[in-house]
């Protein structure tokens, strides 16, 4: 039996019962905080990478009993945990889901007209297949962590890379959003404290991912910018090992 928030496969969740959809990031966190290291290699490539029968076709998974897609926060936890690469991706062509499917770049033109101003998972609810290649594709600024982890300079991806760190840190941490069915509060000060309100916490889960990769890459200065303990402990609840962790 799994301890609460682990799962069997030794997977660390957000969630006490250990069934959110992305074990690795959050593992990655653990790891890139303790230095306590699992062996999740074997099971990542048997379970959560699935080969088709015939041709260079994979799809890499969101957990071993998920076959969805994984997404791309979670392509940068396994590769902070040294289970994916660039030589790997790069077999690929840095894809990570129907791999194979290479529509002529004007269907993905149209398919991105018809998804646009949509909510970001209409092209799966309705089967946008011609998205696909540029849906799970690996964007520039990962390409950057990829490429300084197998010790590549690229400039372009560079730029990319700290266009969007720059962009997380100007985030802020929390939204406050309107509970369904309800309306905004104006002025917005009034909202602000309302007791129903919910958070967003969108922005202080790229924060955490953003001091993750600076982690991995050995960053000594950009690093700083990120108040990694308080954005840590503020995304998870206080029962959580990582809030434990960083409390103690």
């Amino acid at each position: 039996m799994s301890k609460p928030f682990w799962d069997k496969y030794n997977f660390l969740h957000d969630t006490e019962s250990a069934d959110s959809n992305n074990p690795l990031i959050y593992s990655a966190y653990f790891r890139s905080l303790t230095s306590i290291k699992h062996d999740y290699f074997g099971v990542y490539q048997s379970n959560m990478i699935k080969h088709s029968v015939m041709g260079n076709d994979i799809s890499i998974t969101r957990s071993p009993e998920n076959n969805s897609p994984t997404s791309p926060d979670e392509i940068i936890g396994a590769i902070s945990l040294d289970l994916i690469d660039d030589e790997f991706l790069k077999l690929y062509d840095y894809r990570w889901h129907d791999t194979l499917h290479s529509p002529s770049k004007f269907r993905i033109f149209q398919a991105l007209v018809y998804c646009a101003g949509r909510h970001r998972n209409f092209f799966k609810d309705n089967n946008v297949r011609d998205m696909h290649p540029i849906a799970y594709k690996v964007p520039p600024h990962i390409r950057h962590y990829l490429n300084r982890k197998s010790g590549k300079r690229v400039l372009v991806h560079a730029v990319m890379f700290y266009l969007w760190l720059l962009s997380v840190l100007m985030k802020r941490n929390f939204k406050n959003i309107p509970l369904q069915g309800e309306k905004w509060y104006k002025p917005w000060y009034k909202f602000k404290n309302h007791p129903h309100r919910e958070r967003q916490t969108g922005a202080i889960s790229q924060k955490n991912i953003a001091w993750l990769v600076l982690s991995d890459l050995g960053s000594l200065y950009w690093i700083k910018l990120f108040k990694h303990k308080k954005n840590f402990t503020d995304y998870f609840g206080s029962e959580h090992p990582i809030h434990i962790l960083l409390k103690s």
